[in-house]
């Protein structure tokens, strides 16, 4: 069922004339130039509206020096996990040591208590820095500065919580390792997101 762009009436689905059958207005043409106004206006607004996320996406990531710093940071303390981060058994293990040992003697990792949280430390901290980028580009959202600041501290607070579970489980934290480099950097993130942020208030 339709209705006639000039009278209103209902027109059957089935009715195939071009002409309307109660007040004879051309069904395909009748104010066609208003309506294609109307259409353009709608393609407009859409457009704006794509045109405010990308520009908001922008803002958020290079929009700043603030954001690229953040940007940087994201990735930062995954890069400190090259560091030495763990200790066990008179080695030290790091994010590309324990890739070898993955990708070597799989079973080695996961068949150890230890192993398999140290390797799920180094996870978490990959996992979340890839969570925490995608979250920022949404940071000129309403509610973009506590979502970003909720998951910076979930991420801090899993890495820091398995990383205790490995060294209870008898893989050291190297002192001022790759560890403690990787949280003082993810809390950094923090003071980013403030900072990001406040570009968008003004």
């Amino acid at each position: 069922m339709s209705n006639c762009p000039k009278c209103n009436k209902k027109i059957g689905a089935f009715y195939f004339k071009q002409n309307c059958p109660y007040c004879n207005a051309n069904l395909m043409y009748y104010d066609f130039d208003n309506r294609l106004k109307e259409d353009a206006a709608l393609a407009e607004k859409e457009w704006n509206a794509v045109g405010k996320i990308t520009n908001g996406i922008k803002a958020s990531t290079i929009g700043s020096p603030p954001a690229i710093v953040r940007l940087i940071m994201f990735i930062a303390p995954v890069v400190a996990l090259l560091m030495p981060t763990f200790k066990m058994n008179g080695n030290t293990i790091n994010l590309i040591s324990m890739i070898k040992q993955v990708i070597g003697s799989a079973s080695d990792v996961f068949g150890n208590k230890a192993m398999l949280f140290a390797f799920v430390t180094f996870a978490v901290a990959i996992v979340f820095a890839l969570i925490n980028l995608v979250i920022s580009l949404f940071s000129f959202t309403k509610n973009g500065l506590m979502r970003n600041i909720i998951f910076t501290v979930i991420g801090v607070i899993a890495f820091a919580g398995v990383a205790i579970v490995a060294a209870e489980a008898g893989a050291a934290i190297i002192l001022f390792g790759g560890f403690y480099v990787a949280v003082a950097l993810m809390l950094i993130q923090v003071s980013l997101h403030r900072a990001v942020n406040k570009k968008f208030e003004r």
